[in-house]
């Protein structure tokens, strides 16, 4: 008898698989394949649903880190209105006082670092001096107020920028700044517009910043203006009481935000070096606020053009050393997704530094860097910001 043998029926089965698309996410792969007809009852139920609730999970996770630094930015703010010095009286333009009678001492001809209000020293650089000389022309009440009123309409301009929602104006560090009427505000907003050079001699730190973004003209105009100016400023004053000064100012700022001490200065210094080799415009604004030995909490107003989950929560709440910690540890979570951008980790920590715009829109003539320092490079797996877009959603909703 002769055995006819007939070919195994096949089936088209289709699956999705995931393919790592980078830290962003993954895309979903259809694939086609021919199986045995009697072998499809031994494929596991739910495979296929599996990518499916991992991306939800993911979006989840996303969503909960937007929200993470809410209540923290609630927090600090509190803090800070409940200072000792709001107690007192002291600390609404308090910071106003103090550069207020440091220009006059130096109209005077006396010497504005013995200027003194409630116990603090005026401290500083003489750069400094002829942009504040204009508000002697005010009573001492009256230039509080406007500086306090500037600061409040700097701070608006900076969170439109940054592209960031109007509820960033509680970040902690802004307000801080604003309630003591200081010129780091209006200095930043200085920078993000058309006129860095004012703003870094407001500010020299900012300098820092312009040289992370390229702005090499403005850094030149700048140094210009601080050459030309020697002749007319106590220069030498400055530099010779530049130790008593320091040590003067560590004392009556209680260390600042970083403490003022040679671990926290050095940990600084490494860490925005380590962020220069993956965004050079990042580490600019962030050494701002740690590659100095004593800064205020007002400093850390800085980063909000980088503004991300991590920064925001560290950056929050005015403990000493916090805001060293924080850039240190946000460094070490861009070191890691760039060493292994398709691992699991990576995918994990890609929204705690996720920044809350899409984009800085940049002076219409503004340089810009060659290696993108205006618009940051889009992390693995997310698609490059728009060129001048903003984030309406700002905090808690991330760039779309």
């Amino acid at each position: 008898m002769v055995r006819h043998r007939f070919p195994r029926v096949h089936t088209l089965r289709t699956t999705t698989s995931r393919a790592p698309e980078g830290v962003g996410g993954a895309i979903d792969v259809l694939r086609v394949s021919s199986v045995p007809h009697d072998s499809l009852d031994r494929e596991p139920i739910g495979r296929a649903r599996q990518p499916t609730n991992a991306r939800s999970g993911q979006r989840r996770w996303d969503r909960l880190v937007r929200w993470l630094p809410a209540p923290f930015i609630l927090l600090g703010a509190w803090l800070l209105a409940d200072h000792p010095l709001m107690h007192h009286g002291y600390q609404l333009g308090n910071d106003a006082h103090i550069y207020y009678r440091g220009a006059v001492a130096w109209l005077k001809g006396g010497d504005p670092w013995q200027a003194v209000y409630h116990g603090l020293h005026f401290a500083a650089p003489p750069w400094v001096l002829p942009l504040l000389a204009p508000f002697v022309a005010l009573r001492e009440g009256q230039a509080v107020a406007l500086w306090i009123a500037l600061d409040l309409l700097a701070a608006a301009y900076i969170v439109r920028r940054c592209g960031l929602s109007w509820a960033w104006l509680l970040f902690p560090p802004l307000v801080h700044g604003i309630l003591n009427g200081n010129p780091a505000i209006v200095s930043l907003a200085l920078m993000l517009g058309v006129a860095g050079p004012l703003g870094l001699l407001l500010r020299p730190q900012m300098g820092f910043a312009l040289l992370g973004e390229g702005r090499w003209r403005a850094v030149a105009v700048t140094a210009l203006l601080g050459l030309l100016l020697i002749a007319v400023l106590p220069v030498g004053t400055f530099l010779g009481d530049l130790p008593t000064i320091a040590a003067r100012y560590a004392v009556e700022s209680g260390g600042g935000s970083s403490g003022g001490t040679a671990i926290a200065l050095v940990v600084g210094i490494v860490s925005v070096l380590a962020l220069a080799t993956v965004d050079r415009r990042e580490a600019g604004f962030l050494a701002t606020i740690v590659v100095v030995p004593i800064n205020g909490w007002y400093a850390s107003v800085a980063a909000l053009p980088l503004v991300n989950p991590i920064l925001a929560v560290g950056l929050a709440l005015p403990i000493v050393g916090l805001p060293t910690a924080t850039i240190a540890a946000y460094v070490a979570v861009r070191l890691i997704i760039r060493w292994a951008p398709t691992a699991r980790s990576a995918r994990l920590l890609a929204p705690l530094v996720e920044p809350y715009r899409q984009g800085l829109v940049a002076p219409r003539h503004a340089e810009r860097a060659p290696n993108a320092d205006v618009i940051p490079a889009p992390l693995p797996g997310r698609a490059a910001p728009s060129f001048g877009s903003r984030n309406p959603g700002g905090l808690g909703e991330p760039g779309t």
